[in-house]
């Protein structure tokens, strides 16, 4: 797999040299051709590392904890896919094999959300079965988008489920279709938490998670520059309750992707810096929860 590394070395400064000698491997995947109604997802890992990583502080008020601290290692940007989504789950799959093990996990940074699916795909081979924690405006999971495909960023949740997965917690959603709507009151793996305290009781403690987050999870006021903004949603000081939720349930994070900023969308690049601060708190709380 060809990786386009990037201009400074790492998202933050810090980090591992080696990727042998990291905890945590970060990477960009830049896929961004199913979008249902504004693409530019292709763009977010340039734009995270073209602007947080060259003025955010890496020690989080929140926390009391600094990147610099955190053994991770940054691997650049993964070679990109254009096209048909089927030989992009291929590709993506087979690189995130080479990057993860028992010990190692990923934060991926897309791209569009579909690129999660061959990121649970490859979890899956090394950790078995896990809860898939899932923080997003929209449920994703049609059986076909609006044009008939069955791949696509508004698929993957079913796409999971379909592949394996055994419990989805999802918090935040606000959008879907009529069968999207049943299926989350029907399917008993799925479990629709509507408030902190619902999300607080979903997960047990010492739970296996996967956690996937697309950034219109957030309110658009905070991050426009998304592909499918949806009126309402989350503010920085939820996330991070959601974080220190997931922190005092010591889950086990056996990785996570961060997806769907489209910087182009946002001239004021406030959504590129915002959503640099999401991959901080990301970093260090993936980093306390092995």
């Amino acid at each position: 797999m060809k990786i386009q590394k990037p201009e400074h070395t790492t998202f933050f400064y810090g980090g591992t040299d080696e990727i042998d000698e990291a905890d945590i491997v970060l990477a960009g995947f830049s896929y961004d051709c199913t979008a249902s109604f504004r693409a530019g997802t292709r763009f977010g890992p340039r734009d995270l590392r073209a602007y947080p990583g060259d003025g955010l502080e890496t020690f989080s008020f929140y926390f009391g904890e600094d990147v610099e601290d955190v053994a991770y290692h940054d691997a650049g940007d993964m070679e990109s896919v254009y096209g048909d989504p089927l030989p992009m789950i291929d590709v993506y799959k087979a690189a995130v094999r080479e990057l993860i093990n028992d010990d190692r996990r990923l934060i991926a940074i897309g791209g569009e959300h579909l690129v999660t699916y061959p990121f649970f795909l490859a979890s899956q081979e090394v950790h078995g079965d896990f809860t898939m924690v899932h923080l997003d405006a929209h449920a994703d999971l049609a059986i076909i988008n609006h044009v008939g495909s069955r791949t696509s960023h508004g698929t993957v949740m079913n796409l999971c489920l379909e592949a394996g997965l055994e419990k989805l917690v999802q918090y935040g959603i606000r959008s879907g279709n009529r069968q999207e709507w049943e299926m989350r009151q029907n399917d008993p793996r799925i479990i629709p938490a509507t408030s902190l305290e619902e999300f607080d009781d979903s997960l047990d403690d010492g739970e296996k998670i996967y956690l996937t987050i697309d950034v219109d999870f957030f309110d658009p006021a905070f991050v426009p520059g998304t592909g499918t903004p949806e009126a309402g949603g989350a503010s920085f000081e939820d996330y991070v309750q959601i974080l220190k939720i997931l922190r005092r349930k010591n889950v086990s994070i056996i990785g996570a992707d961060l997806v769907e900023l489209a910087p182009e969308l946002d001239s004021s690049r406030n959504s590129t810096v915002f959503v640099g601060k999401v991959l901080r708190e990301l970093l260090l709380t993936v980093d306390k929860l092995k």
